[in-house]
């Protein structure tokens, strides 16, 4: 065949979905001609939709530069950049494709999408109406506009556009499912649970069903109705191997650990080429002698080339555990070290770490917020005291801690929430909150809280990050208690780089990148003492509360404006749902064995090892 057959040929597969002819026959016809413009356009759309993004951008990039004129180079550029995380140049990309065809639908939703990542939410929302008015009210589009409002507080309005788009869709329970878990990943809670009730309308007896919307609504604090679901999908019997492995999941953050293991046994009776349930398995339990024979097939099964790279991550995160509970600690390490290379090459496709845009993030948050700017603000902030943040770096005991203070009776659990992470670049890139915009922020925040935990006299956030931006916290919220956990360093390291993450964390997986996030860290955690209010913030060590629990509880507690309640000191007694990577150690009491872990890989430590002439006294 002549190249232009080919090229025929590969659009025809391509319009028909069959994207692996596709791709064979264009890498044919590049073979004939090193310079055909269009194979090389569709080798790169095709990486972009499915395969390599880093593939898709050498092969754009080629596109733009001998044919300026091209729309499509641009625009799937752009896509294969979102999916790397460069969304500032993904939205430069897809603008360029805008000036060529500036009423194109799913270039408008595109910029929208990036826009809404880059928290520019008013731009967004009209690009994305455009989008849906060009497409004919397209329900990605207007799902994405959905999230769009829920990001600016409009819940009414965003609920009112997902009623509308999920009584227009055709009735697929499998659709809708998808929806919901996108959704949910998005942050957007409100839409998940619409769209998972109504799968769960279309097909009631659906066990995959009712653990999806069990799940939701366990993250959301809803652990009664969660719990009423789960049982439902345990007692329908599915032979399914990932139904049982995820409701062995949600089971765990119920306390039910009897429970989740039976059903992870038996996910992996069912299917034993899986990952996640032989993590799971031993995460969720001390690894003793006895269980030589599951490390044994687990070792088989991870030297299997057959294997997906994410359940080979999942086996080498569990390895790892297990030959650490066995004292084997130079195994440990190996597998610990061959996860997070899996890992960050899955999350990351080659995308380096930025270190000076993370340190130019800092430096722009303590030049924001300095104790005259925090003064003047915090003048219009809310006179509720109701939020308790809880923050530290990730791994530091954050879930401890809310499980201990969610213990008392007046202390509600909110979990981890976005709302700070979505809403504090705009202060700290300058944005001047007005008494009134600030006012309707806190109103915004409050509305979460007490629908996650209704009748409570506080409620605690414990996403741990929210420690980057307690200037505007404790400007909208200057009467709410701060509290902030910290760890020796080299643990809270390694105890990062041992945890596979459910989300991406930029400076993850790779031990240099996590030295030095924990370093800013410390430098951001210095200024915040320095020009917050003492009543505002307290600092306890991870050491001294699992060492002297009763003393520092009674100190936090104290510091809370909270009468003493002696459920503090049994927090694995909780029943609150767990849904952090923390899921079994808060069900223990508690226990000293994590101190100093450290000392067990210290001839395998590399750059962690860094941080040790800072732990002598530790002040962070």
């Amino acid at each position: 065949m002549t190249v232009d057959q080919l090229l025929r040929e590969a659009g025809a597969a391509h319009a028909k979905g069959d994207l692996k002819r596709a791709t064979a026959l264009a890498q044919q016809a590049l073979e004939m001609d090193e310079q055909s413009i269009q194979a090389k356009l569709l080798l790169g759309v095709i990486e972009a939709k499915v395969g390599d993004p880093t593939a898709a951008v050498g092969w754009l990039r080629q596109v733009r530069e001998a044919d300026p004129g091209s729309f499509h180079a641009p625009f799937w550029q752009s896509v294969a950049l979102h999916r790397l995380g460069f969304v500032a140049e993904a939205a430069e990309s897809v603008q360029a494709a805008l000036l060529l065809n500036p009423n194109d639908a799913q270039a408008l939703a595109q910029l929208g999408r990036c826009l809404m990542d880059l928290r520019r939410l008013p731009e967004a929302e009209e690009l994305l109406r455009r989008s849906v008015h060009l497409s004919g009210g397209a329900p990605p589009v207007q799902f994405q506009l959905s999230l769009c409002l829920h990001l600016q507080g409009r819940d009414e309005e965003a609920e009112r556009l997902l009623a509308q788009v999920l009584g227009a869709m055709p009735p697929s329970a499998q659709n809708f499912e998808h929806l919901a878990s996108y959704l949910m990943t998005q942050g957007n809670a409100l839409g998940a649970v619409a769209c998972a009730r109504r799968a769960l309308e279309v097909a009631p007896n659906s066990p995959s069903t009712q653990l999806l919307l069990g799940r939701i609504l366990q993250e959301e604090n809803r652990a009664a109705e969660a719990e009423q679901l789960l049982r439902k999908a345990a007692e329908s019997g599915s032979k399914d191997a990932p139904t049982m492995a995820r409701l062995g999941t949600a089971l765990q953050g119920l306390g039910r650990l009897d429970e989740a293991i039976g059903c992870f046994q038996n996910a992996i009776a069912v299917d034993p080429s899986q990952g996640y349930p032989y993590f799971a398995l031993v995460n969720g339990k001390r690894v003793v002698d006895e269980d030589r024979s599951l490390l044994e097939r687990m070792t088989a099964l991870a030297d299997d080339a057959r294997l997906t790279p994410r359940d080979h991550s999942f086996l080498r995160y569990g390895l790892g555990k297990a030959h650490g509970d066995l004292g084997d600690y130079q195994a440990s390490m190996e597998n610990y070290r061959i996860a997070n290379d899996i890992e960050a090459d899955l999350r990351f496709h080659g995308r380096l770490f930025d270190f000076a845009e993370y340190t130019d993030r800092v430096d722009r948050t303590i030049h924001r917020f300095t104790a005259p700017e925090l003064a003047r603000m915090k003048t219009a902030g809310s006179a509720s005291d109701v939020p308790i943040f809880v923050v530290g770096m990730m791994r530091s005991g954050t879930t401890l801690v809310e499980q201990i203070l969610s213990s008392h009776p007046e202390v509600g659990a909110g979990g981890e929430q976005p709302f700070w992470v979505n809403n504090w670049p705009l202060a700290v890139d300058g944005a001047k909150h007005s008494p009134e915009g600030m006012s309707k922020l806190a109103d915004r925040y409050l509305a979460i809280l007490t629908r996650l935990a209704p009748g409570n006299r506080h409620v605690v956030d414990k996403m741990p990050v929210n420690y980057a931006g307690l200037g505007i916290i404790h400007s909208v919220f200057p009467r709410a208690k701060i509290v902030h956990i910290r760890r020796h360093p080299v643990d809270n390291c390694l105890s990062i780089y041992f945890t596979p993450n459910r989300v991406m964390t930029e400076f993850a997986h790779v031990p240099e990148n996590i030295v030095f996030a924990y370093r800013e860290y410390l430098r951001v955690m210095d200024h915040w003492r320095s020009v917050l209010p003492p009543e505002a913030l307290l600092e306890i060590d991870y050491s001294d509360l699992v060492s002297d629990a009763e003393q520092v509880i009674r100190k936090t507690i104290d510091f809370l404006g909270l009468p003493w309640d002696d459920a503090c000191l049994s927090p694995h007694q909780n029943q609150r749902s767990v849904v952090t990577p923390s899921v079994w150690q808060v069900r223990q009491p508690i226990y000293r064995s994590s101190l100093e872990t450290w000392k067990k890989y210290e001839p395998w430590l590399g750059p962690f090892g860094e941080l040790l002439p800072k732990t002598s006294e530790m002040k962070c």
